[in-house]
């Protein structure tokens, strides 16, 4: 909103557990200010984050990052773990609203459910940031949001250029409710129609997770082992297409006769060592350190009277084996 080969269970489960216990501990406590605190007119106001859901590596970034600005401009942050579920969402609005916050952030898992709790943090005039997710209704002072359509073009691209612009590809699609699957899919779905009419394409519908997409890709071989290219809205369900590759025996190196290219979506860490390794041979990158300074900017201007920034869309960027090592990929600046 939204990462068996690279990651073994025992170190996926530590990552999990240790992202949590960290929330955990920040979440209801509130972090100190930093030095620079002094100087934002942020200073002592308190933020709740509603976030998508810290299963995913890149949403795990994305709120360290709000947390550590957070910190810095000397605000005091609760953070929830959406785990990418609407109801439990709901459930953690409603608590907010309860609490009064100076601020809200908050990143739906599908925004259409949200709507009630939109409508009252209008009403108690509490000022609601916005990411990814937008709800049909309500208002908010600022929305941030990766640029999903022109994300799932690129993507439509990349499948293109390594297929020679036919034969039948797998498309691992995220949540149906979700807005950020939705544009990913309308991007993909309307690149290759006007511009490569000899693919053909079949979604799987892997609701964000690998153990899904693994079932998904391993059927879709079944009924046809016949497939150019797949495409994963995450680099998470790329850990099950992997596995599901394995599984079958289909799973073959870039360079090596029979390799299946493979394109993820978002840049994590595990997708680029899987990029490095030859088992992902793309991925749609995306940058939770330019969304998360963003949206704390946009805040920042609103309590100081300045113009706000309504809309904010960060552009995607192609990584590839010769990029893969870059500086500026947001995977290469955390540990896995």
């Amino acid at each position: 909103m939204h990462n068996k080969i690279t990651m073994p269970t025992t170190r996926r489960t530590v990552l999990q557990l240790t992202a949590g216990a960290a929330f955990m501990l920040t979440g209801a406590l509130g972090l100190p200010g930093a030095a620079s605190a002094a100087d934002s007119v942020l200073k002592g106001k308190t933020l709740a984050y509603i976030a998508f859901g810290l299963q995913y590596e890149y949403q795990v970034t994305l709120v360290d990052h709000v947390r550590k600005l957070a910190a810095e401009k000397g605000m005091k942050i609760s953070v929830y773990d959406g785990k990418g579920d609407a109801s439990t969402q709901t459930t953690q609005l409603l608590d907010v609203l309860s609490k009064q916050p100076d601020i809200i952030l908050l990143n739906p898992v599908d925004a259409k459910l949200l709507q009630g709790g939109v409508r009252k943090a209008n009403e108690a005039k509490i000022p609601l940031f916005m990411l990814e997710n937008l709800p049909p209704e309500g208002e908010w002072v600022a929305y941030n949001t990766f640029d999903d359509v022109a994300g799932g073009r690129a993507a439509a691209d990349a499948v293109a250029k390594l297929t020679g612009g036919k034969g039948r590809v797998l498309e691992v699609r995220g949540a149906i409710g979700s807005g950020q699957s939705q544009k990913r899919y309308d991007g993909f779905h309307q690149q290759m129609k006007e511009k490569y009419p000899d693919i053909t394409i079949e979604t799987l519908k892997a609701e964000w997770t690998a153990d899904n997409a693994q079932t998904l890709t391993v059927d879709a071989f079944t009924r046809d082992p016949n497939v150019a290219a797949i495409w994963a809205h995450n680099d998470e369900m790329i850990r099950g297409v992997v596995s599901a590759l394995r599984q079958i025996n289909r799973l073959e190196l870039v360079g090596e006769k029979g390799h299946i290219p493979v394109i993820g979506f978002d840049g994590t860490p595990l997708g680029l060592q899987r990029i490095r390794e030859g088992t992902q041979t793309a991925d749609v990158g995306q940058d939770p350190f330019s969304m998360g300074s963003s949206i704390v900017k946009e805040m920042e201007n609103h309590f100081s009277g300045k113009p706000v920034e309504k809309n904010t869309l960060i552009q995607p960027v192609m990584i590839w084996k010769e990029n893969v090592n870059s500086p500026d990929n947001w995977g290469n600046k955390v540990k896995s």
